[in-house]
């Protein structure tokens, strides 16, 4: 296997669910990536060898081995520093995934550090506070301070995007208030 198909071939395999095979061409990507020598004129020098541990970091969240996802995505965020808000974003949805919610928001806090218009990032924020809320007797729900903050800034940013109804379901639950920019035109 060679550098130019070591990651098509884990693509392929990848997109065949099959997920353990996928991490162990990435790594062989990786292993071929690093040997070869820098170009100084590459910008930003280590972003191919970053993407090819966000993709390994994938491949092994999806074939359950997350302790090495998430050292891949650091390794990612090391390398590309640039790429911040999405690495972040993709180890705060695995982290997410496996019941792992304060992590999960201390890396959704990064990604929108790095990138403060990035709108699913707000919304997965959100949805890590709404699984951290808790219900008295009477079934009243109390959210985590941020939490309608952080999807009303979701809606804020994309009012009509793929979350925003469940944004929406997510405040009403949780008993905050809808915020809107919307602005009724003056009559003529």
């Amino acid at each position: 296997m060679n550098l130019a198909s070591a990651p098509k071939q884990a693509d392929s395999d990848e997109r065949k669910k099959r997920y353990v095979e996928a991490a162990n061409d990435y790594q062989k990507a990786i292993e071929l990536l690093e040997k070869k020598p820098k170009d100084p004129k590459a910008s930003p020098p280590n972003q191919d060898l970053a993407g090819y541990y966000n993709n390994l970091a994938h491949a092994q969240s999806k074939s359950g081995k997350l302790d090495d996802a998430v050292h891949s995505y650091n390794r990612a965020l090391e390398l590309d520093p640039g790429g911040s808000a999405q690495y972040n974003y993709n180890l705060g949805a695995i982290l997410m995934n496996a019941g792992r919610a304060d992590e999960a928001i201390a890396a959704f806090d990064k990604a929108i550090a790095a990138d403060p218009t990035k709108a699913d990032a707000y919304f997965q924020k959100g949805s890590s506070l709404v699984a951290k809320a808790t219900a008295n007797v009477n079934g009243k729900i109390t959210a985590p301070p941020g939490t309608a903050e952080a999807l009303n800034k979701y809606l804020e940013l994309a009012p009509t995007g793929q979350f925003a109804e469940p944004a929406k379901s997510m405040i009403r639950m949780i008993g905050g208030t809808i915020e809107t920019n919307y602005m009724q035109r003056k009559k003529k």
